[in-house]
């Protein structure tokens, strides 16, 4: 019996290793991603799409930053999807200077769908790439050149830099703040570099026009995003990160707003893992490194339940074994932490508050325990696959 525990300590602390495993190998690899650019010569042709429901409060804002962009002006084009909505954003949209397209269909409500109507409306082949942006986000002005800067598109992915619109404006978006500048200042271009697919986090990506020709939108459930990361990594498409093309969303200012979207992700990454992880691994156009990273990805992003489990893990060691190997098993489940504290470290030390972000993280052990009660609340509903929105603040 104690063979078995022992086996199945190691199986968990194996789990717990692998995204530190995965990044160390991309280390290894630094610079075999790494694209020498050639300006094209002419500029990629871009769609943007804005899918919106009721985004009355935000629309104008996202609109005015694309109007904004220092792009050739007649290799754009900025569309809103106004997606069965009651309020004014029809308006709001055509008011800030965006095309609209306004679509009535109750009986089939949500992002994806309305972007695959959206694109049945247009000709893919007029375009490079299509790219999608959440009606809650802002764009920088060099947003479409930095996109751009990844030419030929058509048979890519390239994800935008998600950063944090607001947050400074409480101890929760200052830690949703921290975990997103790990994901795109230090692991992603850490990907990047080693020819590694960066995930798509469905705003801010920028779609191929080939690969959405030869490969389609296939993604429907709570969380495509997630859904087109598997399809199209399992495909061999390259997803590219681009560490200039910075993009600002709202980031939920309370635990009440966040509940939703949280339950939403993970309830979601564990669908699409357990749908497509087969796919994944027995996909003959990628590599393993690849399918490992994907599989990673999915199945453990979240650096909070990786932390608790981790600590869990080495506690239950330490109680349940006597001696050296009770210290071996706990040190190493928590030796795989040392990649999440270096690059929470890197974060910090480069922060332009690292004093009010520090102070946030006192609050950890309370947003840790909100944190599984989500956990064991997404795990009890698992079926439910109705799109729930989160609920925005009016742009200030």
């Amino acid at each position: 019996m104690n063979g078995v525990v022992d086996a199945m300590f190691w199986a968990v602390i194996v789990v717990l290793w692998l995204p530190q495993i995965s990044e160390i190998l991309c280390l290894f690899k630094s610079g075999r991603g790494r694209r020498v650019y050639q300006p094209p010569p002419h500029p990629a042709r871009l769609l943007f799409l804005i899918p919106a429901h009721n985004e009355e409060l935000l629309i104008s804002n996202c609109v005015r930053s694309l109007r904004a962009l220092d792009y050739q002006a007649d290799a754009m084009r900025v569309v809103v999807v106004a997606d069965n909505c009651t309020d004014q954003t029809v308006r709001l949209a055509r008011a800030a200077g965006a095309e609209c397209f306004d679509r009535h269909d109750p009986g089939a409500p949500g992002k994806p769908q309305a972007l695959v109507w959206a694109l049945n409306q247009v000709d893919l082949a007029e375009w490079d790439a299509v790219v999608v942006v959440d009606a809650d986000s802002v764009v920088d002005q060099d947003f479409a050149t930095a996109l751009a800067s990844y030419a030929p598109l058509r048979d890519v992915v390239v994800q935008a830099n998600f950063l944090v619109l607001n947050e400074q404006e409480s101890w929760l978006t200052r830690l949703g703040g921290v975990l997103s500048r790990c994901r795109y200042e230090v692991t992603y271009p850490l990907k990047e570099a080693a020819g590694i697919n960066c995930p798509m986090t469905g705003n801010g990506m920028c779609i191929g026009a080939g690969v959405l020709e030869r490969e389609g939108w296939k993604a429907f459930s709570i969380t495509e995003d997630s859904e087109l990361y598997a399809l199209y990594s399992a495909a061999g498409v390259r997803i590219h990160h681009a560490a200039r093309a910075n993009l600002r969303s709202q980031e939920v200012s309370s635990m009440n707003q966040g509940a939703t979207q949280r339950r939403r992700w993970l309830a979601g990454r564990l669908w699409v893992i357990r749908t497509y992880g087969g796919r994944i691994i027995g996909s003959r156009a990628i590599g393993w490194h690849q399918k490992l990273d994907t599989i990673v990805e999915l199945g453990l992003s979240s650096p909070v339940l990786h932390l608790l489990l981790a600590i869990a893990v080495a506690v239950l060691a330490l109680v349940t074994h006597h001696g050296a190997q009770g210290r071996w098993l706990a040190e190493a489940a928590l030796g795989s932490l040392a990649g999440l504290v270096f690059t929470t470290l890197t974060v910090l030390w480069n922060h332009p508050e690292p004093g009010p972000t520090l102070l946030a993280f006192l609050r950890l052990p309370l947003y840790a325990a909100w944190r599984i009660l989500l956990l064991l609340g997404t795990l009890f509903t698992l079926g439910d696959k109705r799109w729930k929105r989160t609920a925005r603040k009016g742009a200030t």
